[in-house]
């Protein structure tokens, strides 16, 4: 079996960290968005992915994932080109995949065990849960222990239970999507495409799941991204140098990193590379590779690589790569920021 990674789209909600590459290369709790999927999918005994790319700098998903051999995985590459649905960059993989094959939007992140969704014995496969603004979602309608209708971000509240982004399908998706026409969004829709297969009678199996899950298309879900996952995952492990510092909770610092004269408090993480003096860095933090955090304060946020914070106080914050915040004239005080790539911002 092979899963389909979808690592298109403009990532607009997230513009302008999105400018200049995909947003599902956004690191949280030390690795990219799209990296937590990858494992994931391996972890479920897959090992064939396709990477399906967008329009928004793809070079940079292939230079950073390569052909996958790091992380025991065999990537293949197709492009989408333009957006034009989910059920578009489904079948640009039409002559790769096998009899079943799943598919993954890789901005979202689900930390399920896929185990169940791979062994899938219907005509197609999806995932579920109950989310509170149903219609920023496709939905299912289930009677009698069956899914009935399924329907792209409804006006009127018809089901509390989203579509998140996980489906199996066998190969007669295809000639489904064949025969699908543009919604108004101008888009091939998989929500269309899988109300087709229930309205030919095919089984359309689906589980729901009780567990957080995060669609990581705003800031906000940036950092609520970065804090569950540091809590779930991070461990005690430092690599770095610490100098007259005091590390206290589950807290990764990795190689050539040097922390001096700073207090740290997990769960946190802190990339290659970086130098943190004179600091306090509380819980929730990420700190990507190759920043400079100097006189600063810094808790629940998300520092991505080469960035530099000097003599300042921030929290619940995105931070983009190559940023610089510093202090400038005004009075110090905490603030709230989500700054693009190679920003300078003096606060």
């Amino acid at each position: 079996m092979q899963a389909v990674v979808l690592h298109g789209g403009q990532g607009t909600r997230l513009r302008p960290l999105t400018h200049t590459g995909p947003k599902q290369l956004i690191k949280v709790a030390g690795k990219p968005i799209s990296q937590w999927v990858l494992e994931q999918i391996r972890d479920s005994g897959i090992n064939d992915v396709i990477i399906i790319l967008g329009d928004n700098n793809p070079q940079r998903v292939i230079e950073y994932y390569g052909d996958g051999s790091w992380l025991n995985l065999n990537i293949k590459y197709v492009y989408q080109g333009k957006a034009r649905g989910i059920a578009d960059a489904v079948y640009k993989v039409k002559n790769l995949v096998n009899d079943r094959f799943i598919v993954y939007l890789g901005d979202n992140i689900i930390p399920y065990d896929l185990k169940d969704l791979v062994k899938f014995k219907g005509d197609a496969s999806i995932m579920l849960a109950k989310v509170n603004e149903p219609q920023r979602f496709g939905v299912a309608i289930i009677n009698e222990n069956k899914v009935i209708k399924v329907i792209e971000k409804p006006k009127e509240k018809i089901s509390d239970l989203a579509l998140i982004g996980i489906y199996g399908f066998t190969r007669e998706i295809f000639e489904i999507i064949e025969n699908l026409r543009p919604s108004w969004r101008g888009e091939l829709e998989i929500t269309d495409a899988i109300q087709s297969l229930i309205d030919k009678g095919k089984n359309v199996e689906y589980k729901i799941i009780e567990d957080w899950w995060k669609d990581t298309g705003l800031p906000e879900d940036i950092i609520e991204a970065n804090m569950i996952l540091l809590d779930r995952y991070a461990n005690k492990e430092i690599n770095g140098e610490m100098i007259n510092s005091k590390v206290e909770g589950r807290t990764v610092i990795q190689e050539k990193s040097t922390i001096e004269n700073s207090r740290i408090i997990g769960p946190l993480f802190i990339g290659k590379n970086s130098l943190v003096k004179n600091s306090f860095l509380g819980p929730y933090t990420m700190i990507g590779d190759n920043c400079e955090i100097i006189d600063a304060e810094i808790e629940n946020s998300v520092v991505l690589d080469n960035a530099k914070i000097e003599d300042v106080s921030i929290r619940d914050s995105l931070i983009g790569q190559g940023s610089l915040i510093k202090k400038g004239k005004t009075k110090p005080r905490a603030i709230r920021i989500v700054a693009g790539e190679n920003s300078r911002i003096e606060v």
